[in-house]
């Protein structure tokens, strides 16, 4: 063994990082020394391998969980007196492979070798759960607890070592000639061994290799040649090795021609429960309520039998009340063969409620946690009527729930997402001017608005706040295509209205947006396209959005004032302007509306029903005229007040007699549509009267 690891032409470890105990001088002490050293003084990157050939004794008073490797100068009937005077099984697994802090790896080729898998386990259960567990760490044991090693007169060596060698010696090796610590194990378990090795080949055991081929002068010429570009690989996600279940049970949810629920006019809860069914291939499902010792059953698919199945829902409804919201889901089963996997819906009170799946696939509960996230995403969305944002809810819960997801994934729910995005409209909300006298009443700009329909009222907030869990790639996307969007219908829009002269437009737009050159070419190139003049449009800065620096991220000057110099140079380059949105929710303050370049500032309709809604309209005017009063600007900002209805207690007098006269929201009667047309007549007289207080 020492040869191969050590053979200049196929070895890969070095003469002086290798021990070698043979005979006489292999002592448990010495060993022991050398091997506690070793583990101290590791560092991350270090390879650790121990290799025992020879006999295992399980003393007649022990436990049955631990094992002594016999050394030189092992006294039996001693260690009754000094069980710690031999070389324990569980002090290499405790003592140096826990505390290794590299990748390690054992190979035992002895009587009794198994026993190192429970090997320092006085209470398994326990011990099973909180001990800890050493992900680096891979071990190939001759035979399991309570058997025998082979050995072979012929190789005059175990059975276990001889094909060992084999394998290091190139019958194991992959397309290039390399021999890791997994395709050795995998090797010696196909020669057909009885009994049969066992193997624990955990994280880099499949890639740390332990013989590679011969190296040519060509390679070693290559070798010594500067490095070619190479290749780069992302940190590997927890959720690499599902990736393929997962995009199978989206396909299975979201497309698959032979769903049951393509023709069936089922709606809700049932149409649901059936989608679940047909996607884990189970035998049935319901939303099971648990409350008390009651078990009741409030949607189901047609086979699903309460009281056939009473047992188990009365196993699952003590872990589904006392395990709410810490569990994700549990799988309770019997000695019959039947599966529940159940997944808390929502609870209130002692009413908890669980979806309930009966005898699903085998392949689909190894997905474990992640399986429980998806079910209770494609509960809470709707599936049928808008399977293109359900989707995409389904893979943001994964991304809330486990961080980065694996490439591939991440890559798919990005192209999912542009599609979400591409599938709405832009619809266009007038600002009203108001004045005393209705034929000052006019539409003085427009917002541009995202809708998933041209007959939706509501914003799909859902599916516009979802970028924020993917990051700015996704933030950059969004507001780049909503932008364009915009930008191409306004200008087609403005073509058909029925006065001269284009109004001004302004689009909701993220702080990581305007700090994204990507998205501001974007703009310039939308502008161009549509042929619309940059001073036109105005883009509206969320006060839910942050100023400050992303993770990882450096800015040369305080937060504001490093955003201040970012949209001054925007807006001298550009040509357009810049808004703060939503003031009075998130991160507004006066600070903000007061060092910004903004032109306007838009007041969030929450402001409207605050106790002192009119002393912070008033202070917002007052903020808005101060660069005016103290000569920094040649104008007043606008303040235009957001989503004003007959319901706002504040009245329209109110608001013009603070001097803040444009007022935005569906008191006009214009709802926001996909074209321009002017107030009528009797819209007007009425703001008119509104304004003067006479109605």
């Amino acid at each position: 063994m020492r040869s191969v690891l050590l053979d200049q032409r196929i070895g890969t470890f070095d003469d002086s990082d290798v021990d070698l105990y043979v005979g006489p001088n292999a002592t448990w002490a010495e060993i022991k020394t050398r091997l506690r050293e070793i583990a101290l003084d590791s560092n991350p990157s270090d390879v650790l391998l121990v290799y025992f050939a020879g006999h295992a004794l399980v003393p007649e008073w022990s436990t049955q969980l631990d094992a002594y490797l016999v050394t030189a100068d092992l006294d039996p009937d001693g260690l009754r007196r000094e069980p710690d005077n031999g070389l324990r099984m569980a002090f290499l697994k405790r003592d140096v492979f826990e505390a290794f802090a590299g990748t390690s790896f054992l190979i035992l080729d002895c009587c009794h070798a198994g026993i190192y898998l429970d090997a320092d386990l006085r209470h398994a259960e326990a011990m099973q759960t909180y001990r800890t567990q050493v992900d680096r760490h891979s071990a190939l044991l001759a035979c399991p607890n309570g058997s025998a090693a082979r050995e072979s007169d012929e190789h005059r060596q175990g059975v276990l070592t001889h094909h060992l060698l084999r394998a290091l010696r190139g019958e194991a090796a992959d397309d290039s000639g390399r021999v890791s610590f997994g395709q050795m194990a995998t090797f010696v378990a196909e020669q057909g061994i009885e009994p049969p090795p066992v193997q624990l080949v955990h994280m880099w055991g499949p890639t740390t290799v332990l013989t590679q081929p011969p190296v040519s002068r060509h390679d070693r010429q290559a070798l010594s040649s500067p490095a070619n570009p190479g290749i780069t690989r992302p940190c590997k996600s927890p959720l690499e090795e599902l990736s393929s279940s997962i995009v199978q049970l989206l396909g299975r949810v979201f497309r698959s021609k032979a769903h049951p629920m393509q023709q069936s006019h089922q709606q809700g809860q049932a149409e649901r429960v059936e989608i679940i069914r047909y996607a884990l291939d189970a035998d049935s499902v319901a939303v099971v309520e648990f409350s008390g010792r009651r078990i009741g059953v409030v949607n189901s698919t047609a086979r699903f039998n309460k009281e056939e199945l009473r047992p188990l829902l009365e196993l699952s409804a003590a872990d589904a009340i006392q395990y709410r919201t810490s569990m994700p889901g549990h799988i309770v089963s019997n000695d019959a063969g039947r599966r529940l996997l159940c997944v808390p819906l929502s609870y209130e009170d002692d009413r908890t409620l669980t979806l309930t799946v009966v005898d699903p696939a085998l392949a689909p509960l190894d997905m474990g946690e992640p399986l429980a996230v998806m079910l209770r995403t494609i509960w809470d969305s709707n599936p049928l009527a808008d399977p293109l944002e359900a989707e995409m809810r389904v893979m943001t819960a994964l991304r809330t729930n486990f961080g980065r997801l694996p490439l591939n994934l991440y890559q798919y729910a990005f192209s999912l997402y542009q599609k979400l995005i591409g599938s709405m409209i832009m619809v266009f909300q007038p600002v009203v001017e108001l004045d005393l006298r209705a034929a000052g009443v006019s539409i003085q700009s427009y917002e541009a608005l995202a809708r998933r329909g041209d007959q939706e009222v509501r914003a799909p907030l859902v599916a516009l706040q979802m970028a924020h869990a993917w990051g700015d790639r996704f933030i950059i996307e969004r507001d780049a295509l909503l932008l364009a969007k915009a930008v191409h219908s306004y200008a087609a829009a403005d073509a058909e209205a029925p006065w001269q002269g284009t109004k001004p437009l302004s689009v909701n737009v993220a702080v990581r947006s305007l700090l994204s050159d990507s998205y501001l070419t974007q703009v310039s190139k939308a502008l161009a396209e549509a042929d619309l003049n940059p001073r036109t449009l105005t883009l509206e800065i969320s006060e839910q959005d942050a100023i400050q620096p992303g993770p990882g991220e450096r800015w040369p000057q305080e937060p504001l004032a490093y955003f201040h110099r970012r949209l001054t140079e925007l807006a001298r380059e550009l040509r357009i302007s810049f808004a703060v949105d939503d003031f009075g929710v998130g991160y507004a303050s006066l600070a903000r509306m007061a060092e910004l370049p903004l032109t306007q500032i838009k007041v969030d309709r929450a402001v409207l029903h605050h106790p002192l809604a009119v002393e912070e309209l008033e202070l917002v005017a007052r903020v808005a005229r101060d660069g005016l009063h103290r000569g920094h600007a040649p104008n007043a900002r606008a303040v235009i007040v957001e989503g004003y209805d007959d319901e706002a207690p504040v009245g329209l007098k109110q608001i013009y007699d603070l001097g803040i006269h444009h007022v935005q929201g569906y008191f006009c009667g214009e709802v926001a549509s996909t074209s321009l047309r002017p107030l009528n007549q009797s819209v007007r007289e009425r703001i008119a009267a509104l304004v003067r207080g006479e109605v």
